[in-house]
């Protein structure tokens, strides 16, 4: 076997267990049908209305800021890579800071890509939410795509799409590297959390962001980074 897959397998092997439990999630969301539970309970909460939607903190500081913040740590990353060409203490970063520069933005794209194929609408838009849309599980409406842009959620991949840096972490803070998955946990949940509340997803959109943002990172890694980068099991959601 090539060194290249073999390394290839080592990505696959970290976004198995990943899929397997998302998948399992997702089963309870649909039996239970907690996406509409969860939203519904949101929209009556804030009394029959998405009244949070434009709210400052929500929609300004931390949807449009949210992005903000991301897009410049991937400029920022993408600085350190092209300074790595004249700066000799970079040039031996160089390698993972065309990492880090590639995977979040990639995986920011496959979402992206996806909530164009998908169709599949946004709570706000439903008729049990306040919308003019009829609703349909998630299943469901894979199966009969509309005009809908908002599966996975976008928002959120821009928290998720930083797993690139746990990958990185052994190159970078080898010690630090369970602290960089819990922050990056907890930058996109903040991100799915403003979100929902929102109106703008369902819990099941967040979470195969979370996924797929997952997947890319992790089949890149082992392919850009350095082999001594040694990929450690995935860990549960």
């Amino acid at each position: 076997m090539s060194a290249t897959a073999h390394l290839s397998q080592g990505g696959v092997r970290a976004v198995l267990p990943v899929f397997a439990v998302a998948c399992l999630l997702q089963l309870l969301i649909s039996l239970l049908d907690l996406d509409l539970a969860w939203s519904r309970w949101l929209f009556t909460l804030q009394g029959g209305q998405w009244a949070l939607k434009d709210y400052w903190l929500l929609s300004d500081l931390l949807h449009d800021g949210g992005r903000q913040l991301s897009v410049l740590m991937a400029l920022g990353v993408i600085g350190l890579f092209l300074l790595s060409w004249r700066s000799r203490r970079l040039r031996r970063q160089r390698r993972v800071l065309a990492y880090l520069a590639c995977a979040p933005l990639l995986a920011s794209m496959s979402v992206s890509v996806g909530k164009q194929l998908t169709g599949i609408d946004c709570p706000w838009s439903l008729l049990p939410l306040g919308g003019d849309q009829p609703y349909l599980p998630l299943i469901q409406q894979l199966l009969a795509p509309g005009a809908g842009r908002c599966f996975p959620a976008g928002h959120a991949s821009a928290g998720y799409a930083w797993f690139a840096l746990y990958f990185a972490a052994p190159m970078l803070w080898p010690r630090a590297r369970t602290g960089v998955l819990v922050a990056v946990l907890l930058l996109g949940l903040v991100f799915r959390v403003t979100q929902q509340l929102r109106g703008a997803h369902f819990l099941s959109h967040d979470l195969w962001s979370l996924v797929l943002c997952w997947a890319v990172c992790a089949l890149l890694a082992p392919l850009m980074l350095n082999r001594t980068a040694v990929l450690k099991p995935a860990p549960a959601l």
